[in-house]
């Protein structure tokens, strides 16, 4: 972001409008769709299929692995189709990858539909956070940014402990219904909430279905998720060892953590930059997990917890604007799709290593692992991959 004063005509243009509160809802309902998973699923698997710590690592994320390979491809349709196509289609798959699980009798079908959700969320992800920024005044992209993950982590936060309760309830198929239920109302919003097709958008597919120039972001991104990948893949199993029955409560604690410091200090990554920001990130986001293997008691959880969401809180909209800011709107979608494969790569390989990690030894030392991981994104981040002051807009 540049500095000083924006434009008069920037500053009359408004950020918070009845469609920008409409399209946070409709990431709401989403993102509560998926966050009902993640304290049912890992006890799915184990206990209904079978599977054991790598199972339960690549069910939880194996999404992030197919989201991965359709990131590229997604992209361009949102620059050329509209960011609404992706939405509505990004919550069709997800809804029926959630509710397959109603059929998965073994470990590969549970995969199988976690994998098809994984290109939903490759779809729905782009498609809404191209329609974000579409909506948000130049100067206010990082704050917009940091409003619209608000919601992300409301979802994420209200979706586990909801989850928790109606498979207590009722049964872990009440949660897939429900997730499909949350899906379709998505759908409902962002119907009348995204935007059209982008200005000056462009027919066929691109020369190339990577942005370049958003690989750096994505780089310091995917090694800053690592790490926290193992928390969603584990912390339910972990808290489950050490005799602590509520994970939707440590879930809610990172979340509501998260949504907290976003709200107060929506400004801060813009103040500070991706370089001081993402420092800061990782060494809050290693130490927590550290907390996590050494303090295996349930106030070493919930310090850890609140630890790893003060690290994880600012690092994604920081480099999210970075990789925005080097693409034109025609092509904000590639961009974003770019970016965002290292968030489904993180989720997928960490999940993948993580547990292996976890199958070898303990959930501890997977943490502890996870922890390692944010040196070394520290390392890369201050040596290899220093982000640029600027980033110029593609042309």
């Amino acid at each position: 972001m540049t500095g000083g004063s924006p434009p008069a005509g920037r500053q009359a243009q408004p950020l918070f409008t009845a469609r920008f509160a409409l399209l946070c809802l409709c990431g709401l309902a989403y993102f509560m769709s998926l966050g009902l998973v993640y304290p049912v699923l890992p006890g799915f698997v184990e206990n209904e299929l079978g599977g054991g710590p790598v199972a339960v690592g690549l069910a939880v994320g194996g999404f992030g692995l197919s989201a991965a390979v359709a990131r590229p491809l997604v992209g361009p349709l949102g620059d050329s189709k509209g960011r609404r196509y992706l939405v509505m289609w990004g919550c069709v798959l997800v809804g029926f990858g959630i509710l397959g699980n109603l059929w998965a009798t073994t470990v590969t079908v549970a995969v199988l539909f976690r994998l098809l959700t994984g290109l939903g969320e490759a779809a729905f992800f782009v498609g809404i956070a191209a329609a974000a920024q579409d909506m948000a005044p130049e100067h206010r992209r990082g704050e917009a940014t940091s409003y619209f993950s608000v919601m992300v982590y409301g979802g994420l936060a209200a979706g586990p402990v909801l989850g928790e309760q109606l498979a207590d309830s009722a049964g872990a198929d009440a949660v897939w219904i429900t997730g499909g239920v949350l899906c379709a109302v998505a759908i409902m919003l962002g119907a009348v909430s995204m935007p059209g097709r982008p200005e000056g958008a462009r027919s066929g597919w691109p020369n190339s279905f990577i942005h370049w120039p958003a690989l750096r972001p994505a780089l310091l991104l995917g090694l800053g998720l690592l790490g926290y990948s193992g928390f969603l893949a584990f912390i339910k199993l972990h808290v489950d060892d050490i005799g602590f029955p509520h994970a939707g409560a440590v879930f809610a604690t990172f979340a509501v953590c998260v949504i907290g410091l976003r709200i107060l200090l929506a400004r801060l990554p813009d103040r500070l930059g991706p370089q001081r920001t993402s420092t800061l990130s990782y060494v809050f986001s290693g130490s927590g997990l550290w907390i996590l293997a050494f303090w295996p008691q349930i106030p070493g959880v919930f310090v850890g917890t609140v630890v790893l969401a003060m690290g994880q809180t600012f690092l994604f909209p920081a480099l999210f604007v970075m990789a925005v800011q080097s693409a034109p709107i025609n092509r904000r979608s590639q961009a974003i799709g770019t970016f965002s494969i290292a968030f489904d790569l993180a989720v997928g390989v960490g999940g993948l290593v993580l547990g292996g990690v976890a199958a070898a030894s303990s959930y501890s030392t997977a943490f502890f692992a996870g922890g390692c991981f944010s040196v070394i994104a520290l390392i890369v981040s201050r040596t290899v991959a220093r982000p640029q002051p600027n980033a110029a807009i593609a042309s």
